[in-house]
């Protein structure tokens, strides 16, 4: 039983050591078309300088961000007519985030900034290289620098200087670089050096004979290694892979095949992979072989046996292999560092005494049910899931020989360091990592020999290396903004880590700046999960945000305390609303000074009102006084007419007298009717014109003055003594108005009739 447990771990090991070196080894995911993808049929697979993946399929060009795809459709546009490319589907991208397709004799281009292809490639390109109207080629190196041929110059935006190709050298097929020299293809095996800074060539040098040549002169592909290798691949009746030392200046010939190789890919110098109609290959550089991959182990370990069309090596250390019908396969060779062992296939003579321990540095850990118990310094502390266990029930616990401590819980593995400080970082791993799902048996950890760590459940044994699990740990991060949306002071912010292996384990640290405030915020996976979702993506929303300039600094680890990626920096300013602005202000300045000029000016004007209105008030006074006495003499003047009359008698004739008491009495019997002059002159049987006579002689007045008077006398007593309104009382003298009693009121005694009767 020992023996088969030495030879189980053996294997282990040995599945681990080459992990990271086989594919064949790895454990892929599969994505398709269900989780976003145009179609499954892949044609190139290629990582972007911001570290996005972009896959071109048979429908479009996808961007991927670990999180989701983006894509946009070409509807109606038409490729350019690319003379000189006779080569196999091919797909570049530059510095300025330009995406090339290049295929037989057609070229697209994609502008990843706008999201956009381009409708006129001949008016981009003559922007860029104005000599020149036409292109027949177009490349892009390893270094994202873009190279342009037309005719037999060879154009680079290095030094923007074009150089004359010899045409005994042949068709170009590729360009690359490596330190400062540009290295140009050809169709005849050719490769020619040139100084990246004068265009001019160093030397040239040839890859095989004359009629090879001919054998491969179709199409070919480059890679690049960091140790100034150039790998190639070349197509024609057959294919050939090659490799060329830039500093012996020499060719070699790896293999040949009577059969296309579609793509090349190195993971390093010892091993490459190229795609063929004839499936995924890796060559061994060393050994110079060559091992065909017949199928992809999935996670999960069902097998999957699916045509390669592409490969690409990420700069995480993750391998994407995009198939002819199948989607894409992604895998990691640190991504589940995890293996699960039957129970019965194995005895690893567990003890039940994995449930309290102490550790190398004195510290007690206990198991509970209801978190991990720790005494230190004789103070007692108890962690839970929120401070980042898997689960608060633990089942088993051991520390490996780098003073880790790793606990089983009821769902997934935990990992516990004691920082310097004293804190604890936590790392939690669940069925996504490679775990097997449900319990761990209590107390049933052990730890092996070799240091690896084993852990029974009830599905069998967890069989880990601890540094392994930790090695996953080391991927830099480079988060990128996704969406931002803005209302009023809120924001909504969606950001990726671009984390493809690991997106469970993606910490967030967000940097918020205004002026000398700073708020550092630390968000943790599995913890955090109304900001950090499954797939690792953070969703961002900044409320009540002051008006004022601000920087948000967003960095992503694997690891809470270390942040090693390039962080995303935003810079964006909060505007106050429209009442708070300088033009508000000035606006609520001029408001207010003309407020109180206008309560000045108001002021004043009431002052000088008031003013007139009690110089108004004293001369009405004034006037109503005189118009009283003026009505009290005429009063009396009445009340006298008798006396007087009869005093006048032996002055007046006796006919006049009787003749006014007459007309008197006559007005006033007709006191409430519109009583006319020609009335009165026929009551008296006499003519007008003879009534007008006898009254100016005794009176000075004509006839309608005369009946005015009486009525006006009437109307003045009517005011003074009683209640009647000015309307009624005209009525009562025989006037047609209330105006019309006023007017002839004022024109009798100065006053009109409302301010006497006021009064």
């Amino acid at each position: 039983m020992i023996r088969i447990t030495i030879f189980i771990l053996l294997l282990f090991l040995s599945v681990q050591a080459t992990t990271a070196s086989d594919v064949s080894k790895l454990l892929f995911s599969r994505i398709t078309a269900e989780d976003g993808l145009c179609d499954n049929q892949v044609l190139h697979v290629m990582q972007l300088p911001d570290e996005r993946m972009l896959f071109t399929t048979l429908g479009n060009i996808n961007i991927y961000d670990g999180v989701s795809f983006s894509h946009i459709h070409r509807t109606h546009i038409k490729p350019f007519h690319l003379k000189d490319y006779h080569g196999f589907y091919h797909v570049y991208v530059d510095m300025k985030q330009m995406v090339w397709i290049k295929n037989t004799q057609s070229l697209m281009c994609f502008d990843l900034q706008h999201n956009k292809y381009l409708t006129d490639i001949p008016r981009y390109i003559q922007k860029i290289w104005p000599e020149k109207k036409t292109i027949t080629d177009v490349y892009v190196d390893t270094d994202y620098h873009l190279w342009l041929l037309s005719g037999r110059e060879l154009w680079n935006d290095y030094s923007h200087k074009s150089v004359k190709l010899d045409s005994a050298w042949g068709e170009v097929q590729d360009v690359d670089v490596y330190g400062q020299y540009g290295y140009v293809f050809f169709s005849t095996g050719n490769i020619v050096c040139l100084d990246l800074k004068t265009s001019s060539v160093v030397y040239k040098k040839t890859a095989y004979s004359s009629q090879e040549a001919e054998r491969y002169c179709r199409t070919s592909m480059v890679v690049r290694t960091a140790d100034g290798l150039f790998y190639q691949i070349r197509n024609g009746e057959g294919g050939v892979f090659l490799c060329f030392d830039t500093k012996s200046r020499t060719w070699s010939q790896l293999f040949s095949a009577d059969f296309t190789l579609h793509t090349l890919a190195a993971k390093n110098d010892a091993n490459i992979y190229f795609t063929s109609s004839k499936g995924l290959w890796r060559y061994d550089v060393r050994n110079k072989t060559k091992e065909k991959i017949e199928n992809y182990t999935l996670y999960g370990g069902n097998k999957m046996n699916a045509s390669a069309n592409t490969i690409c090596f990420d700069r995480q250390g993750g391998v994407w292999v995009g198939t002819y019908h199948d989607g894409l396969l992604y895998a990691h060779p640190d991504r589940f560092p995890f293996r699960n062992i039957d129970s019965p296939t194995v005895n690893f003579n567990f003890n039940t005494q994995a449930i309290r321990m102490v550790d190398s540095h004195g510290y007690v850990w206990e198991c509970t049910t209801d978190g991990l118990k720790l005494t230190r310094n004789g103070k007692e502390k108890i962690v839970y899931s929120e401070d980042g266990l898997s689960n608060d029930c633990i089942c088993a616990i051991v520390e490996d020989k780098e003073h880790r401590m790793w606990v089983s819980t009821a769902n997934g593995i935990s990992c516990i360091e004691v920082k310097k400080d004293g804190g604890l970082k936590i790392n939690a791993y669940r069925h996504a990592d490679g775990v097997q799902r449900g319990d761990y048996t209590t107390g049933r950890a052990k730890l092996l020999d070799d240091g690896s760590i084993a852990m029974e459940g009830k599905e069998g044994c967890t069989v880990f290396n601890p540094n392994e699990v930790m090695r996953m740990r080391s991927i830099q991060l480079n988060p990128i903004l996704k969406r931002m949306t803005m209302k009023d002071n809120e924001i909504s912010l969606d950001y990726s880590a671009l984390n493809y292996a690991f997106p469970q384990h993606t910490y967030y640290k967000y940097t918020l700046t205004q002026g000398n405030d700073t708020t550092v915020t630390t968000l943790r996976p599995g913890i955090d999960r109304s900001y950090i979702d499954d797939k690792g993506a953070l969703h961002l929303a900044l409320l009540k945000l002051k008006p004022g300039k601000y920087q948000l600094k967003v960095e992503a680890s694997l690891e809470a305390d270390r942040w090693t990626g390039k962080a995303n920096i935003l810079t964006f300013e909060i505007l106050p609303p429209w009442w708070q602005t300088t033009w508000a202000y000035i606006i609520y300045t001029f408001t207010a000074i003309a407020i109180a000029m206008g309560g000045m000016i108001f002021y004043s004007h009431n002052q000088r009102k008031r003013m007139m209105r009690q110089l108004k008030e004293e001369r009405l006074m004034a006037r109503i006084e005189g118009l009283m006495e003026q009505c009290a003499r005429y009063e009396d003047e009445r009340q006298c007419v008798k006396p007087i009359l009869e005093k006048d008698e032996n002055k007046m004739e006796v006919q006049d007298s009787e003749f006014l008491k007459k007309a008197i009495a006559l007005v006033e019997k007709n006191l409430g009717k519109q009583y006319t002059v020609e009335q009165l002159s026929s009551d008296l049987c006499m003519e007008r014109t003879g009534l007008y006579k006898k009254l100016s002689a005794i009176v000075d007045k004509s006839p309608s003055i005369f009946i005015r008077s009486i009525r006006l006398s009437h109307a003045a007593r009517l005011i003074r003594e009683s209640n009647h309104t000015l309307a009624e009382i005209a009525t009562m003298t025989g006037f047609s108005s209330a105006s019309y009693l006023s007017r002839c009121f004022q024109e009798e005694y100065g006053c009109k009739a409302s301010e006497y009767a006021r009064q």
